[in-house]
């Protein structure tokens, strides 16, 4: 009897794992958020890990809350969200103890927002795994630890992401909603860094224009994103604007470096007179070479002059650099500033890891598609619409530096096409895929039948 009784409430378990797959991903999103925990306040706290980047973020904050302060071109050479976030925190609590607990509750959404947009791209089997996954990966608790905007934008990219999906179907009101929500949350997230500019904007784009579906609803959400955001983009720019003296930005006044720094030979940093930049990937690469230019971090038309003439003096050395840069944001290397922790093996480890089972697999996956189902199905597919957010990240490093950590927000997009890589193939070939035999030379009437020649 007692048997039974074991064996019904199995069954029962069972169909409610069935009809709710997310069930099943609990216990692992339970255990990231420990893992988080316990990595923030016990083996990373941020508050003792600031330098560089960190460093200057913590010091704006400070000079922030002076009410008589008066901004400066030098405040505004990067986005103002992380700073202006910082500065809140700092006026509650001057130990950053308050912001390490709001680090901590942004990195355990993460998670939740990963599989959020897994079920409103594909479905709650996607999501279910992508749960899972995000819940254990490492860089999605590690940069909790430190205090960059990194954080922020691995909680921003999916969200926007799965708020502007959710605003094309449904009833009006949820479309209006989720609509005027995702502008907001794309001006955030170029509030805190620039390249979501571009990345999320080819998202919007390349769904708009080819993904299957009525027109209408698409049209509808992105006018409404447009609108909402352009508030949060024109306030900015004014910001920007009025710290550099006069002269137009938007969020910042450091791109015309950035592009210098990417296309000024192969350096390791530049010395400005005012400030020294470098780029991490360059250091891995070897590059040590330190060059001294005459004028300021911040003065625009010099460092874009200074650029185009080593451009128009090396035209294939520039042109292999702006590769490189794309290379080194997709390359197996742990990101900086981890690769100079403590826990640089199990980064490292981590991001070969990542690269194998789930980039490469992605990438397999458009593939796939495309030639089962031909270049104009792959176009207008949601895993091309997805895999979009890529090309303005790649244009927007390709045009100035490449590094993993610039990668790390739009991993999310590597886990969801990779859950649905895994997927299609089990579903297509069954657990037979890993009990096939290989003959050299033979080409299984399977592949034939299922892919029959066009003429």
């Amino acid at each position: 009897m007692q048997i039974s009784k074991v064996g019904a409430l199995l069954r029962k378990a069972v169909a409610l794992v069935a009809r709710f797959p997310i069930l099943a991903a609990l216990p692992f999103y339970v255990f990231g958020v420990v893992w988080r925990w316990h990595h923030i306040y016990e083996r990373h706290d941020p508050r003792n890990t600031v330098f560089s980047d960190m460093a200057m973020y913590v010091g704006n904050a400070r000079r922030l809350v002076d009410p008589s302060y008066v901004l400066t071109k030098y405040d505004v050479t990067h986005p103002p969200a992380t700073s202006w976030l910082f500065a809140q925190f700092y006026t509650l609590d001057e130990s950053f103890y308050a912001l390490t607990i709001l680090q901590f509750a942004v990195s355990a959404l993460i998670p939740l927002a990963v599989a959020w947009l897994g079920w409103v791209a594909f479905d709650k089997r996607c999501a279910a795994w992508a749960l899972v996954l995000s819940s254990c990966y490492f860089n999605y608790v590690e940069f909790a630890g430190f205090f960059l905007a990194e954080v922020y934008m691995q909680l921003l990219i999916p969200a926007c992401m799965a708020c502007y999906l959710t605003a094309t179907s449904g009833s009006l009101p949820r479309r209006v909603g989720f609509g005027i929500f995702a502008g907001i949350l794309f001006a955030i997230a170029v509030a805190f860094k620039t390249v979501a500019a571009p990345a999320l904007a080819g998202f919007f784009a390349v769904h708009w224009l080819f993904t299957s579906g009525a027109r209408r609803p698409r049209t509808l959400a992105l006018a409404l994103l447009v609108a909402s955001s352009l508030p949060g983009m024109i306030l900015m720019s004014a910001r920007c604007t009025k710290a550099n003296g006069g002269e137009f930005c938007m969020p910042s006044n450091k791109s015309a470096a950035d592009f210098l720094l990417g296309h000024y030979d192969r350096v390791g940093s530049i010395q400005w007179t005012d400030a020294t930049f470098g780029s991490p990937s360059a250091i891995q690469h070897g590059y040590t070479h330190s060059p001294k230019v005459p004028f300021s971090v911040t003065d625009k038309e010099r460092n874009m002059s200074a650029a185009w003439k080593w451009i128009d003096e090396h035209p294939l050395e520039s042109a292999v650099l702006s590769v490189q840069h794309v290379f080194d944001m997709f390359a197996p290397n742990a990101p900086w500033p981890t690769i100079w922790t403590a826990e640089w093996p199990l980064a490292q480890a981590q991001m070969y890891l990542f690269v194998i089972f789930l980039i490469w697999p992605s990438m397999l996956l458009l593939f796939e598609i495309g030639t089962v189902n031909g270049p104009l199905a792959m176009l207008r597919s949601t895993e091309c619409a997805v895999a979009s957010v890529l090309l303005g990240v790649s244009l927007g490093v390709f045009i100035a530096t490449g590094e993993p950590r610039y990668r790390l927000p739009y991993d999310c997009v590597f886990i969801v096409l990779g859950v649905q890589f895994y997927r299609r193939m089990l579903a297509r070939h069954g657990w037979r895929l890993f009990r096939r035999t290989y003959r050299p030379g033979h080409l299984p009437t399977t592949t034939l039948e299922a892919t029959p020649p066009r003429v």
